[in-house]
């Protein structure tokens, strides 16, 4: 939302209408720390249900937090941020909201991790929290810790697990009645995640695992025996495998022989297909890719891999990229002929990996062939509202970005500081063409000079009257501009 529109709501819907919201969203840095000044969270919303937090400043901003306690009916809270100090303070907090069954928190940069205390009394831990989403604590012991505030709790999603030295004590107060798991970016090895679904995984009817130990591919077995012995219940298996190539023991690859065993009866009956491919990482090392079939339609379609279809002679079909909501692009092979014709791709994340793409080349296919002799009547017809590109864009790219993408509501980009003013201002002067997009994210900011670009800035947007009502704000290596 912008400046302006921002300014318009609060006056004529959130004042007049406090005590009748019930869901609440909020988002950028600027708009949360606008909204919280002129309405500070108090008993007038009291019927507020759900609430979201997109890119909160929790560090500044705790007391935000705090006030939260006193919303009766508070069932949903969603916090992103960018950085937080103490984890604790969040978890804390939401674990003393009274009625609270649904929380997602996720931070791109936590910075104190430890300690996380174990629950010790009743008043410590929430009773009414059923669904708990976050991105951190990476290590295991933080987990189990943090599982000891949530005995209610019936849906889990971790997105970073790293492996440590701790065996949890029986008197642990751990949720028993947890329904579905989903563990992402997981460091664990199998015996380790084995112990761990021993204790919570009886009431399992949903896992999703994205692993990358290589013990985690040993052989299907295992993992038939743990669901059979401690995942009884369980009706959706979705398994993801990215790290080293599996071998036998005379070095050869394995890929046909986990296929096999992971097609025999057991899998078939439960309707779980699974699917490979390779890649090099670091353009050196050979990777196996293994996954369910189904990972990813449901989720974001991710081209991370620089694919090599010669490391092993049996290869799967590729799957489809057209169901994903989001897109992350990598691969140069992808990139060469990629016809951007998705409806429901909603965010787009370009990645110069290793030279292997030039961002440049690929904008250039998102233009129909038709269309490339007259630029001046591009027409695009996509709903991506969220852009991200990282890497190095010439100018005459960057005047077709707001034409390539009518919708986009927020650009993030990764560039050199001695291209910045001119980024802005290619971008702010083709905003005609683009009246949806209201914020401009630039990655790579050097924080010794954040004051004097942000002077810069501001002496040529108001000379060149590019906007009228806009905040800047620096954060850790990020310059934000929104109107």
């Amino acid at each position: 939302m912008s400046k302006s529109d921002f300014n318009k709501r609060s006056i004529n819907i959130i004042r007049p209408y406090m005590n009748q919201i019930i869901s609440l969203q909020l988002s950028e840095p600027f708009f949360i720390k606008n909204f919280f000044r002129k309405f500070p969270i108090d008993t007038s919303f009291n019927r507020l249900e759900s609430l979201v937090l997109n890119d909160l400043n929790v560090d500044d901003d705790v007391s935000i937090l705090n006030s939260l306690a006193q919303l009766p009916r508070l069932f949903s809270l969603k916090i992103f941020c960018y950085d937080c100090n103490e984890l604790f303070i969040i978890f804390q907090s939401i674990f003393l909201l009274p009625v609270l069954q649904y929380a997602k928190i996720l931070c791109s940069n936590f910075g104190a991790r430890f300690p996380f205390p174990l629950a010790t009394s009743d008043n410590q831990r929430s009773m009414t929290l059923e669904y708990l989403a976050f991105d951190g604590p990476p290590h295991f012991s933080s987990i189990y810790n943090l599982l000891s505030y949530t005995p209610g709790l019936r849906r889990l999603s971790v997105d970073q697990i790293w492996r440590d030295r701790y065996t949890p004590l029986i008197q642990f107060i751990l949720p028993r009645n947890l329904t579905s798991i989903s563990l992402c970016h997981c460091r664990l090895s199998f015996d380790e995640f084995a112990s761990f679904i021993a204790i919570v995984g009886s009431e399992l009817n949903f896992l999703r695992i994205s692993i990358v130990h290589q013990t985690a591919l040993s052989n299907a077995y295992q993992w038939q025996q743990l669901i059979l012995h401690h995942m009884p219940r369980l009706r959706t298996f979705l398994f993801d495998y990215h790290g080293s190539l599996n071998k036998d023991a005379d070095g050869n690859n394995r890929c046909r022989t986990l296929l096999d065993e992971f097609s025999s009866p057991f899998w078939i009956e439960r309707q779980w297909f699974f699917a490979h491919s390779h890649y090099h990482r670091f353009s050196q090392e050979a990777c196996l890719a293994f996954y369910s079939t189904q990972i990813r339609r449901q989720y974001c379609c991710q081209i991370d891999e620089t694919l090599d279809n010669n490391i092993c002679s049996y290869q799967d079909p590729v799957f489809n990229l057209s169901f994903g909501p989001r897109i992350n692009m990598k691969n140069r092979n992808i990139v060469a002929n990629f016809p951007f014709q998705f409806p429901r791709v909603t965010e787009l994340e370009l990645t110069e990996n290793y030279d292997t793409i030039n961002i440049d080349s690929f904008i250039d296919n998102l233009i129909p062939s038709d269309q490339q002799i007259n630029t001046v009547d591009l027409v695009c017809n996509n709903n991506v509202r969220n852009v991200g590109i990282h890497g190095e864009l010439a100018l005459p790219t960057v005047q077709l970005i707001n034409k390539l993408f009518p919708r986009m509501e927020c650009l993030e980009i990764s560039d050199g500081e001695d291209t910045l003013i001119s980024l802005v201002r290619t971008l702010l002067s083709n905003r005609i063409n683009n009246s949806h997009l209201f914020s401009l994210v630039f990655y790579g900011a050097d924080d010794d000079d954040d004051d004097a670009l942000i002077k810069q800035l501001k002496t040529m947007i108001d000379n060149e009257k590019l906007l009228d009502n806009y905040d800047i704000e620096h954060r850790q290596f990020q310059l934000c501009l929104w109107w």
